[in-house]
């Protein structure tokens, strides 16, 4: 009989896309998947988009809310967790996957009521809340970096281990193909993506329009994600300080772009670190510190501890201390290629089978 598998969580991007990679291995290797997310997140689109099944809990954020809506999320946590339980009871199922985010905690809870194996796959340095409160009873704990281990409660050796951020496999292979015969090239002007996050990123897009002219001067070629709100803005600009440069809202062949790429300048998630990562690309990383506890800078510093990304934290960074430090590195071609090669060391291409193959022996899927 197959395994009986459910994947938890969603809410955003970097916590469905994990999901999704996972469930692609394990569908592949025979599991029987369901998976459980949030009636207000994104898995609401993406995960049916993917062939999955989708059950949807009325799980709501707990964190920084005020008191009556805390009031009003644990009320809904604890039918959102009864109605889980009965879910893994009806269907037997063998192991619950939480990939983190509020999403993931009603059948997280159910998990540990009911006595399945429970693996937390967590991508970011710093971990999430929800997986901060089941990590004492989680059976395995798959971190996506070395310090994240350390920061969750009750932790071991013996149940966590660094595999990397999961990637889906689709995307890997993009990768792979695109950047095979991709270089540093001295002897063309630098080329600069620009990205922050699917939406955009009103900060980064306000320090490249501050910009505009001096780096059409130097000659330099960027493509720019903005977002929507910004990229008619953004295109303007360029195009009235004669800058080399093409804005899009969303950028859908990110290997492509980052072959293409001598330089990134983006933000700091999980996601994006592993492609930069994975991609083997120099960044100049603008990390949101206020996003949840801080992940996203610590994200940052992982990749600029391996050398392969200078950080510079966004809370009063000035359009003078960003073009310093952006143009120093456009200038050095020798430090470029070397921060990609260390970029490309950090890498983690496995992480997504390393995970599937580990939850599939938890749920008993193989001898």
């Amino acid at each position: 009989m197959s395994a009986r598998i459910v994947i938890a969580g969603g809410g955003t991007g970097g916590h469905v896309t994990p999901a999704l990679a996972l469930g692609e291995s394990l569908r592949e290797r025979g599991a029987e998947l369901v998976f459980v997310g949030a009636e207000r997140g994104i898995e609401k689109r993406l995960v049916p988009d993917a062939g999955f099944e989708l059950v949807l809990l009325d799980a709501r954020p707990v964190i920084g809310r005020g008191l009556v809506e805390r009031v009003v999320a644990l009320a809904a946590l604890a039918r959102a967790t009864l109605q889980a339980r009965k879910l893994l009871r009806a269907r037997k199922i063998a192991l619950v996957i939480s990939v983190g985010g509020y999403a993931s905690v009603p059948a997280a809870l159910a998990a540990a009521l009911t006595r399945t194996p429970l693996a937390l796959v967590n991508t970011d340095a710093v971990p999430g809340a929800a997986n901060r409160l089941m990590a004492r009873v989680a059976t395995r704990i798959f971190a996506g970096f070395p310090g994240t281990v350390d920061s969750l409660p009750g932790s071991s050796a013996e149940r966590a281990v660094v595999t990397g951020v999961p990637l889906r496999r689709a995307l890997r292979d993009k990768f792979m193909g695109a950047l095979s015969a991709a270089r540093v090239d001295a002897s063309r002007p630098p080329h600069l993506f620009v990205f922050g996050g699917s939406l955009g990123a009103r900060q980064i897009n306000e320090l490249m329009l501050a910009l505009a002219k001096p780096l059409a001067e130097a000659g330099v070629e960027i493509f720019h994600q903005t977002g929507e709100a910004d990229r008619e803005r953004v295109a303007a600009a360029y195009q009235a300080a004669g800058t080399r440069a093409e804005a899009v809202v969303f950028e859908r062949d990110m290997p492509r772009r980052y072959a293409w790429a001598d330089l990134v300048v983006c933000r700091a998630g999980a996601i994006s670190v592993a492609e930069l990562a994975l991609a083997g690309r120099a960044a100049l990383l603008i990390p949101l510190g206020h996003v949840g506890g801080g992940e996203q800078f610590a994200n940052a510093r992982e990749l600029e501890r391996s050398g392969a990304a200078q950080v510079l934290e966004s809370r009063g960074l000035t359009p003078e201390a960003f073009s310093k430090a952006l143009f120093a590195l456009l200038a050095d071609r020798e430090r470029l290629a070397e921060m990609s090669a260390r970029a490309a060391t950090a890498a983690k291409p496995d992480a997504t089978e390393a995970i599937a193959e580990a939850c599939l022996a938890l749920a008993g899927g193989r001898p």
